[in-house]
């Protein structure tokens, strides 16, 4: 898409690849470093960190509504073009959310820095990698129009998710934090909203890549089984 030529990390796909790599580097070996040394409280940096994430999140949100609201967004299909600067102001909140995918590789850093192993499981590695690359994607072929759904429910979801994790860091705290338990149900919820909003396109068609459809509502759907199988157990 000619409108997000020159922005940062999206005209190679190069650094969003070796960021990647670096990602699963840093995960195996940080794993072996760790292995005999104790694990590290880094209770200040991760108040620190939730909370920049929630702040993150809570602009996306509010940006991303404002955004399709001023362009008068369809909600059961919305095409690339025809919002005009909307458009535009739209896939320049997805574009931070893009970049949100790679500074959230620091959950696992924490992990791994933490001795949390059993919370690096296969469904939070992939689900980290694979964001990352395919928002690259989507920030080169179709940076707005239906392309805004996924992202607003996904923020409104870390808002609530990241203000738990930087609260739950502070012992006093953990006793208020009733939501903890609704927040893989609230996930579960979104993915299943996003599919149907995703699916909503194509049973009425208005311009929007159908390739794109059916690839995002075949990878919601893998991450509706790993999230169950999660739950579940």
């Amino acid at each position: 898409d000619t409108r997000v030529r020159g922005w940062f990390l999206l005209d190679s796909y190069l650094p969003t690849f070796f960021l990647t790599g670096a990602y699963l580097l840093c995960i195996w070996l940080g794993n072996k470093f760790m292995k005999d040394r104790p694990p590290l409280s880094l209770r200040a940096h991760l108040i620190v960190y939730n909370l920049g994430i929630t702040l993150l999140s809570l602009y996306m949100l509010i940006e991303l509504i404002l955004a399709t609201w001023e362009g008068g967004y369809n909600l059961q299909c919305q095409n690339l073009h025809s919002a005009g600067e909307a458009d535009v102001r739209v896939a320049k909140v997805l574009w931070w959310y893009y970049f949100s995918k790679v500074i959230e590789f620091m959950d696992t850093i924490f992990f791994v820095l933490r001795k949390k192993r059993n919370q690096i499981t296969f469904l939070h590695v992939y689900h980290h990698a694979t964001m990352f690359n395919i928002w690259w994607c989507v920030l080169n072929w179709i940076p707005c129009g239906q392309s805004f759904f996924g992202p607003t429910l996904n923020s409104f979801i870390h808002v609530l998710m990241y203000s738990y994790y930087g609260l739950s860091v502070i012992p006093s705290m953990r006793k208020y934090l009733w939501w903890k338990k609704y927040l893989t149900q609230a996930q579960l919820i979104q993915f299943l909203l996003t599919i149907v909003h995703t699916l909503s396109a194509a049973v009425k068609p208005c311009g929007f890549p159908f390739g794109c459809l059916m690839f995002q509502s075949s990878y919601m759907a893998t991450l509706v089984i790993l999230f169950i199988n999660f739950y579940i157990k």
